[in-house]
């Protein structure tokens, strides 16, 4: 099977990457995210997902001309459903490219993560692959959590304090914030 791996980050990449391609998959990675900010922050996560490409030995699909924030905020005026919309334009992109060069299938990194709403993915994975005559890939690698934590520090992997997006930024850091606030 030809596959198109949306990849979020370096780190997350790893035990899904490690273990398509162990089963013999033939896997793409697609770095498109467009919801990371500042562009420093994706920049080192841009740069943490190279160095997990070439540790797994895995292909990559770089869309970095495409990548500007305004992709992400524009669509998302009502922020509490930000993160079905930011789901829906990543696995969308990442379908039309998969489609563009005869993959079979597409999946996300998104799916390591204990943090992110899987039933929600899926629900946009299926769709959008369907609307490209592909085959959404499902795997729940959560159970390798710890492992991608131990093998990303182990290899000097930048790991992210927070998911990406402005919205999330905030959510990690707003208590700082509260602290300076004078009652």
């Amino acid at each position: 099977m030809r596959l198109m791996l949306h990849c979020c980050c370096g780190p997350c990449s790893l035990v899904p990457g490690a273990m398509l391609l162990q089963r013999g998959v033939d896997v793409t990675g697609c770095f498109y995210n467009p919801n990371i900010h500042p562009l420093q922050e994706y920049l080192r996560r841009r740069e943490g997902m190279a160095q997990v490409a070439a540790h797994l030995g895995m292909d990559m699909l770089w869309l970095d001309a495409e990548y500007h924030p305004a992709r992400f905020l524009e669509p998302l005026q009502d922020h509490t459903q930000r993160c079905e919309g930011c789901y829906r334009l990543r696995l969308e992109r990442v379908a039309r490219a998969a489609a563009a060069t005869g993959h079979e299938a597409i999946s996300t990194t998104l799916l390591y993560s204990r943090y992110q709403n899987h039933e929600l993915i899926r629900q946009c994975g299926e769709e959008l692959a369907a609307r490209y005559n592909l085959t959404f890939l499902y795997e729940d690698f959560r159970a390798g959590w710890q492992q991608g934590i131990d093998e990303s520090k182990a290899l000097g992997i930048y790991r992210q304090p927070y998911c990406g997006c402005i919205y999330s930024e905030y959510d990690r850091y707003h208590k700082q914030l509260k602290k300076l606030f004078v009652s």
